[in-house]
């Protein structure tokens, strides 16, 4: 009875250590998970359609969003665009929107990662302050890239500027409001 008795104090002990390993590692990974996801930078390429003659009035912006981690694969960094138009443009006439960012390569070395990416949208020609119906569809690419530093962390733009563009003449785009 007694040794009955002990191999189960020592299956239960057997079974509280295992369980405390386990905790300890379910409380470590997501720690681990908040280190990586600490080095991940967000960036921001924002361009302003604006009008190419003075007073050079912007129409709205376009934001294209990237989520750098210098540590993981720049295949797998999350992206989002968005395209807003402001009251300048509601009263002129023109409709920004159809966001969207697109990977076109990536490449890694031992010192960083890189990623190149197209962000485009549209120009719409609308009836001013209702902005419905519209005439003509306009798009418009940008290109850039971002360069990040496996070391220091520090994340570079390179700013292709517009790639291939089918503006209303009159308009073109600007990298600050």
């Amino acid at each position: 009875m007694n040794t009955a008795r002990l191999t189960k104090v020592r299956a239960l002990a057997i079974t509280a250590v295992g369980g405390l390993l386990a905790g300890a590692v379910a409380v470590l990974s997501p720690a681990q998970a908040t280190e990586d996801a600490s080095n991940c930078k967000s960036k921001r390429v924002t361009v302003y359609p604006g009008d190419k003659v003075p007073p050079r009035l912007r129409l709205g912006e376009v934001n294209f969003d990237v989520t750098v981690c210098p540590t993981q694969d720049a295949a797998g960094w999350s992206t989002q665009a968005s395209a807003a138009t402001n009251g300048t443009g509601n009263t002129i006439g023109y409709l920004l929107e159809s966001a969207a960012l697109r990977v076109n390569s990536t490449a890694e070395n031992s010192k960083t990662q890189t990623a190149t990416y197209t962000g485009s949208f549209t120009v719409k020609d609308c009836v001013p302050l209702t902005l419905w119906p519209c005439a003509r569809t306009h798009r418009v690419e940008v290109g850039f890239a971002l360069i990040a530093s496996k070391k220091s962390g520090k994340v570079s733009l390179v700013y292709g500027g517009g790639i291939k563009s089918t503006m209303p003449r009159g308009m073109a785009l600007y990298r600050t409001p």
